[in-house]
């Protein structure tokens, strides 16, 4: 089963993201931010990361390159309410494998975690 790691300080977003996902048949953790990310990576399994770019404290983009620094296999798709393209590019350049805008749809959230792990 694939374990999918979603980082959102929103709780109706990860709720929302849960949802779809656990219908699906990924297993998920939560963390509501990015400031103790590399603990939890080193304690816990994750196969995927989905990733809040706006977060307090820490922004996904900070977040992002401390966790391909460390942990530079594991796929980071960005996640935001903000579909900017020079975001979305700018996050591709750090190292996210992709981009999904919210809210979420369902379809379109497979579709991209899917293209990442290659599973179906």
């Amino acid at each position: 089963m694939t374990t999918v790691l979603m980082v959102d300080d929103n709780p109706a977003d990860i709720d929302d993201m849960n949802k779809i996902l656990t219908k699906a048949g990924f297993f998920t953790l939560t963390q509501p931010d990015g400031i103790h990310i590399l603990d939890f990576l080193r304690e816990n399994s994750a196969d995927l990361i989905m990733l809040d770019l706006v977060m307090p404290k820490i922004n996904g983009i900070e977040v992002l390159r401390e966790i391909k620094v460390e942990f530079p296999d594991i796929p980071v798709i960005m996640c935001s309410a903000a579909g900017l393209e020079q975001v979305v590019a700018l996050a591709l350049r750090v190292g996210a494998a992709g981009y999904v805008v919210k809210p979420y749809h369902e379809q379109e959230l497979l579709d991209s975690i899917r293209k990442v792990t290659g599973k179906k």
